[in-house]
């Protein structure tokens, strides 16, 4: 996964350069890539449609700082989920737990979904992790 900055604007000419040099596998491995982006400039068709001719997922990022980006732009899903708190047991409400299993298995229709919890609240991260699995079932 490649993380941009939220300085750079999208260019198509030099993310699709970028996105040219990564390998498609290493050691006879098949390898997917994905990237995350913060710039809103990113949030514009041009974009998903560079990220599906290479076959790059574009990371779902719950995050208020960033673009909120659901686009199915590889055979997988990649999403960060930064929301947890510190002041709920499960860093995550129930109301939050069922939005989050809508769209996980939302995704899961598209493909593999690799989906992780992350913010401020680390230590709640794992707990919001087992309660999502139990959802999930």
């Amino acid at each position: 996964m490649q993380i941009l900055p939220p300085s750079p604007r999208f260019s198509r000419i030099l993310l699709g350069a970028f996105l040219a040099l990564l390998p498609k596998e290493k050691n006879g491995i098949a390898l997917r890539h994905a990237v995350e982006v913060r710039s809103p400039t990113f949030a514009t068709d041009a974009f998903y449609d560079l990220a599906r001719e290479h076959g790059i997922a574009i990371v779902y990022a719950k995050d208020e700082d960033f673009p909120e980006i659901d686009q199915a732009t590889a055979d997988f899903t990649y999403a960060r989920l930064m929301a947890s708190r510190d002041d709920l047991e499960t860093g995550v409400s129930e109301a939050e737990l069922s939005a989050y299993e809508r769209q996980l298995r939302a995704w899961a229709k598209r493909g593999e979904v690799f989906a992780y919890f992350i913010s401020g609240a680390k230590i709640r991260n794992p707990a919001a992790a087992q309660a999502l699995i139990r959802k999930l079932g």
